[in-house]
């Protein structure tokens, strides 16, 4: 099957170095307040008011375990949860912008004689498709507390998708930035030496 053109120009223009160091810069800063800071929407203030890791870092919930940490959070805690998801409207673009240049960048260089390869690198934008519709069922469970329904099964599954979504293109990069570095390796040994020989010491 041929991939669309317009498919393979949009992600073309993500195979470039300027685009990998803007998305870059923009997910480590963000990650950085999200991950790492005391800020009201960060991760570690819910932690902390909550006593436990949030639902959306989380390989897989189930509606005990939704229930459990939304009554552990209180009044603060799930103010505090909602604040996060408020922040999560721009977090899973933000990674998914910079995954996705770095597969292009990586694929681009790889395979050169093949444009359509760097298409490939949309598997970076469908682990953030899962966490919007984590973010979804998250804001529905929040508003239905403390019946979760269905919400709570539905927004567990969410996470384990959108998990194995991101593993997915993180192995794929890895993988690809070794080969690169194996080709890079293999070229050092089979190029002939162009260098001045090293003067003798003696």
């Amino acid at each position: 099957m041929r991939i669309p053109g317009s498919i393979i120009a949009r992600i073309g223009l993500l195979a470039g170095g300027k685009a990998l160091l803007i998305s870059g810069t923009c997910f480590a800063v963000f990650a950085a307040v999200f991950f790492a800071t005391s800020a009201p929407f960060a991760i570690p203030h819910v932690e902390e008011l909550c006593g436990a890791a949030p639902l959306d870092v989380r390989f897989h919930s189930t509606v005990g375990d939704v229930e459990q940490f939304l009554d552990a959070c209180g009044p603060d805690g799930r103010a505090a949860y909602r604040n996060l998801q408020i922040a999560d409207l721009v977090y899973p673009i933000v990674f998914g912008l910079f995954m996705t240049s770095a597969l292009a960048v990586t694929l681009k260089r790889l395979a050169p004689s093949h444009p359509d390869v760097v298409a490939l690198a949309a598997i970076g934008l469908v682990g953030s498709g899962f966490d919007y519709l984590e973010n979804a069922f998250a804001w529905r469970v929040l508003a239905a507390y403390p019946d979760v329904g269905t919400a709570g099964t539905l927004l567990g599954f969410a996470s384990t998708a959108k998990t194995v979504s991101h593993w997915t293109a993180g192995v794929t990069l890895l993988a690809g930035l070794a080969l690169l570095a194996g080709r890079a390796a293999r070229h050092r040994m089979t190029s002939p030496h162009t260098g001045q020989p090293t003067p003798s010491l003696g």
